[in-house]
């Protein structure tokens, strides 16, 4: 039930308050100032509402600034201030920030519709604040996961857009990296209004411009699979939204493009998509977000690795606290072949395994990942065949995920399993 603190001088008030109000919802109650900020401090982070009676025993200060710094020590408890004084004090108490405001004497129906507007107002400012709270753990721990500086990245593209034109952003990065990750932490940063995502593969026509509105943001995965007539079409919807470029196409809304591209495609320069492509990808690589490989980090893997496992242990309340020594190292020797996807998935494993405070080599093996690092050289065939097992490994045999996870169609997987 949600908690509300009353706090009035007049006993009958009080009364009346708890008889109307204790049915639905948990009630404290102060009869002064003293009272007030003793239990306002002690239950701040429990209380969804307060009611409060300015002219009470044991104010220090003004009413404006003891009110105040209570709607500072929680922002999310929303205050119904009474007073016997009218509407004399109300715009006052209204501009620093109260939920409401009521001259005495108080019509008791409009006082409890109010109070269950506060109560709805109190659970969205929490949703908000918890929301802002996981972006700013997620963006802190894919920062640390990816090497990227997301400030520096908002800022950029900060500094390039103008007159209302959002400044489109390529991802460079390989399969198992998760770009869509980095896509909606760049969105998030630069206050995108709404956030589309799409596996490029099918027409782009019947997103743009029917479904997009102006700050809206659309990610696109993967554009090197885009076809031809698809690249042409993207690259003038660009060209229409560049300022001052001659062109008279469709007026599109002006949204965010952020891109990602598969590093290992061949170089822009072939004849993936002729000139077109190389034209489109010229145009999103004003902002190149680059993500390395886990096989090029080798001086920093440890750090990634501590990250991933200190971020999966919270989320899984897991028994473990450490990573030992020969676990570490390795870790750091294995090549990650799917990269950040693997290791997640290696973590994760480990931890909902693993019964010990420490995670040892050994709880590897039992995962049947012994093969990590024992083949530093193999070939190309090798390789594939691996990382194809792998994959059905990790997905539990799910052909479909495992497909997805290599970056490549079932249909080719289904091929490559037959061979």
């Amino acid at each position: 039930m949600d908690t509300i603190l009353i706090a009035d001088d007049e006993q009958a008030f009080l009364d009346l308050m708890v008889r109307i109000l204790k049915k639905d919802h948990n009630l404290l109650v102060a009869r002064n100032w003293n009272e007030v900020l003793e239990k306002f401090e002690s239950n701040v982070w429990r209380l969804n509402a307060a009611i409060l009676d300015v002219n009470m025993p044991g104010l220090s200060v003004d009413p404006f600034t003891m009110v105040e710094k209570l709607l500072k020590s929680n922002h999310t408890v929303p205050m119904i201030i009474m007073s016997g004084q009218g509407v004399v004090l109300r715009q006052e108490f209204l501009r620093i920030g109260v939920f409401q405001y009521y001259g005495k004497p108080i019509d008791m129906i409009d006082l409890r519709q109010n109070i269950k507007g506060a109560l709805r107002y109190n659970r969205a400012l929490r949703k908000l604040e918890n929301y802002e709270k996981q972006s700013k753990d997620a963006a802190r721990y894919h920062r640390d996961l990816y090497n990227l500086d997301f400030d520096e990245i908002r800022e950029h593209i900060g500094s390039l857009d103008s007159d209302g034109r959002m400044t489109p952003v390529l991802i460079r990065s390989e399969v198992g990296s998760k770009p869509a990750r980095i896509a909606e932490i760049i969105h998030r940063q630069t206050d995108g209004k709404l956030f589309f995502q799409k596996v490029c593969g099918e027409s782009l026509k019947n997103i743009l411009p029917y479904n997009l509105q102006n700050g809206d943001t659309l990610f696109l995965e993967g554009i090197e699979h885009l076809g031809d007539d698809e690249k042409i079409f993207l690259l003038n919807v660009l060209k229409d939204m560049q300022p001052d470029n001659g062109h008279h196409g469709q007026s599109y809304p002006k949204f965010r493009l952020i891109a990602s591209i598969n590093k290992s495609v061949a170089s822009e320069g072939n004849d993936n998509g002729s000139s077109a492509w190389s034209e489109l990808v010229e145009l999103l690589a004003r902002v190149e977000v680059r993500v390395d490989p886990l096989r090029l980090r080798k001086h920093d893997l440890r750090k990634v690795i501590t990250a991933v496992f200190e971020q999966k242990k919270k989320e899984y309340f897991s028994k473990p606290d450490t990573v030992s020594e020969e676990l570490y190292e390795l870790l750091e020797e294995y090549n990650w072949p799917l990269n950040y996807d693997e290791l997640e998935l290696v973590i994760e494993s480990l931890l909902l395994t693993c019964q010990d405070h420490i995670v040892l080599q050994k709880h590897l093996h039992q995962l049947d990942f012994s093969d990590m690092a024992y083949q530093k050289y193999p070939t190309l065939d090798d390789m594939v065949d691996e990382h194809i097992k792998k994959a059905l490994r990790l997905t539990r045999g799910n052909k479909s995920r495992a497909a997805k996870m290599l970056g490549i169609t079932p249909k080719t997987l289904y091929a490559r399993i037959r061979n």
